[in-house]
């Protein structure tokens, strides 16, 4: 069923809209994350609609609601993720951290905002590594949930946690969070029941800060851990999971847009009942819900295979390739994968050689075809530079940008025949032995050793 499809039914079937959260409007939340941070978003909440394909307890997710995003399970019950990207130079999660820069106000306030339902639950989803220390924020990660791991301590622990959260108050607009007078920390003044409120929002909070990886490794990630399995498991053939998974992010982020109304949303949070009777409110929910179908159908399928080499010719080895050798081995790429290189850049030497047209347009489809390669090479290198830490090789990395972007769909440019993305990436590596390009910073050839 196709997302507009999903607006209809919402609108036709209101009385059957079951989950009380998404009958209460988010506020205004307009936020300051860069793209890159909002692709990390979209890769996290990926995750979650990756398992919807295997996983039969999750309905559906929707994005950007009162949170990042949102997981309605098939039991009534809907949690609620915050993702919060910590980049690797930045110091430990402390307590203070969580409470504002890490969301736990944040979280908190939409906690409220659905009167504590007990069909909602919390999650805070970070790749950061928490602060170890007496009292800090590992030990509060493991006073969280309904089955804590520690238990000392907590009326403490829910204290300074209402301390943080009515400080934050004095400068940011939760309407959930109490107004104090402004003082020093130890002085403020709890209000009655505010800590024990804390301790119930603890009791439903998950902090999960050890299995999603950094931006620099989540597509890598998602793709190996997550939607290759997943295609093995429904039994797909052809499936071109690296086009997939761009098209899912794509969709993703897409769901999570805004659409200009969100100043409009402040009636619906005092009156939330009048969302099921307002067609407007139920398509824009629509627009922001994927279901297993939804990912289903970003599935994109290989319309031929084309095969590396000639099917009945022993694949030739192509002349040359000591120069990409010695780059593979300066840029730290692993020699396996420079083996595969080698190969690589043979099969697009033989399709070239067996399949050109011989007519003089070759020769300008194929100038046409090196400058993308070399573009996309480019790219790769500069993004592999990024996304390293200075001074260290990034040629590894590099590669396997290649390896996700050189595809035929992602070139405008054609050739006379067929060709598939090994042999793309195999005129990357030729022409990376020809010297248009490196896997590291430029060095002088003749005096690298090849292995």
């Amino acid at each position: 069923m196709a997302v507009v499809d999903v607006a209809v039914e919402a609108v036709d079937d209101a009385d059957e809209f079951v989950h009380p959260i998404f009958q209460r409007a988010p506020g205004e939340d307009a936020g300051t994350d860069t793209s890159r941070l909002y692709r990390y978003q979209a890769e996290v909440a990926a995750q979650a609609c990756l398992a919807m394909l295997t996983r039969d307890e999750i309905e559906y997710v929707v994005c950007e609601w009162h949170e990042d995003f949102a997981i309605a399970f098939k039991d009534g019950s809907v949690e609620l993720v915050s993702v919060k990207h910590r980049q690797y130079h930045r110091t430990l999660w402390n307590i203070g951290d969580l409470c504002k820069n890490g969301g736990l106000a944040h979280l908190f306030n939409s906690w409220r905002a659905c009167g504590s339902a007990g069909n909602v639950r919390l999650r805070l989803t970070t790749n950061g590594a928490l602060n170890t220390s007496k009292g800090n924020a590992a030990v509060l990660a493991k006073m969280c949930g309904s089955d804590p791991e520690i238990t000392a301590d907590v009326d403490a622990m829910a204290t300074t946690i209402a301390r943080h959260f009515l400080k934050i108050r004095w400068k940011q607009p939760y309407p959930h969070i109490p107004v104090v007078a402004e003082t020093t920390m130890a002085d403020i003044a709890i209000p009655d029941g505010f800590v024990a409120a804390i301790k119930r929002f603890l009791a439903v909070l998950h902090i999960d800060y050890k299995s999603v990886p950094s931006a620099r490794f989540i597509t890598d990630h998602n793709l190996q851990q997550l939607l290759r399995p997943a295609v093995l498991a429904l039994e797909l053939e052809h499936v071109d999971d690296e086009a997939t998974y761009r098209k899912l992010i794509e969709r993703i982020e897409q769901a999570n847009r805004g659409e200009g109304e969100r100043g409009q949303l402040a009636e619906y949070i005092a009156t939330p009942g009048r969302v099921l009777r307002n067609v407007q409110m139920q398509q824009r929910i629509a627009r922001r819900t994927l279901y297993a179908h939804t990912v289903r159908e970003q599935f994109v399928y290989r319309e031929l295979t084309v095969p590396t080499f000639a099917p009945g010719r022993l694949p030739m080895i192509a002349p040359g390739g000591g120069n990409l050798r010695k780059k593979l081995v300066h840029g730290h790429v692993p020699d396996d994968e420079a083996a595969h290189a080698e190969t690589l850049r043979s099969a697009w030497y033989v399709a070239w050689a067996q399949h050109r047209s011989g007519l003089p347009g070759d020769s300008s489809d194929l100038a046409n075809l090196r400058l993308e390669v070399l573009d996309t090479a480019f790219d790769c290198r500069a993004d592999a530079q990024s996304e390293t830490a200075e001074g260290k090789p990034y040629g590894a990395r590099m590669n396997r940008l290649l390896r996700q972007r050189l595809t035929p769909e992602a070139m405008s440019a054609t050739l006379p025949f067929k060709i598939n993305d090994k042999h793309l990436r195999g005129l990357a590596y030729q022409l990376c032995d020809d010297c248009d390009y490196y896997f590291s910073d430029r060095f002088t050839i003749s005096d690298e050793e090849a292995s």
